[in-house]
């Protein structure tokens, strides 16, 4: 798993821009100030991980598709987008099947990129349907292929079964 951090990237960013859940309700145990606004106890609170996905105050180009930005981000930014990238939840409320889904999804995906080459069939992205699990309205089309005989995943290079490996550059002995 070490070895998979861009296919955790992509994970990561996929999250974000398309949490599980849309919002989720809390319930204010002490008045707590925000700003200007003060949230008396009791209140209901709706906080949203779809939209803090979204903010631009954390996110450059936040509709931008970009795993990369889970990669190369200074302590500040990496704080900051930490913070925001919330699709399971933080703290003790957090999913308790975080850990499991991110390791599954991140398999899955290095798994995937491994066997077949995905591409939109449609420039168009679906909008979000559901509140308590968001999924894309209609589903998502995609056009499938094989891939090359080999393939590069996170510096290691996996051949195909009965599929010579790729020439490399010349030895040097």
């Amino acid at each position: 798993m070490r070895r998979l951090t861009y296919a955790r990237a992509v994970v990561r960013e996929a999250l974000r821009l398309h949490p599980p859940g849309v919002f989720s309700p809390r319930q204010a145990v002490q008045e707590v100030h925000v700003g200007p606004y003060t949230i008396p106890r009791r209140a209901m609170i709706l906080w949203s991980p779809y939209l803090a996905g979204r903010d631009p105050g954390a996110w450059s180009d936040p509709l931008s598709f970009r795993p990369e930005r889970h990669l190369d981000a200074d302590d500040e930014t990496a704080a900051l987008r930490e913070a925001a990238w919330a699709p399971f939840g933080h703290g003790p409320r957090r999913c308790i099947g975080f850990a499991l889904a991110q390791t599954e999804l991140t398999l899955a995906i290095a798994r995937l990129a491994q066997r077949v080459d995905v591409e939109l069939a449609t420039p168009e992205i679906p909008p979000p349907f559901g509140m308590v699990v968001n999924r894309p309205s209609g589903g998502v089309r995609v056009l499938t292929r094989r891939p090359h005989a080999a393939v590069a995943t996170g510096g290691v290079t996996i051949a195909r079964p009965g599929v010579p490996p790729p020439a490399g550059p010349p030895s040097r002995d």
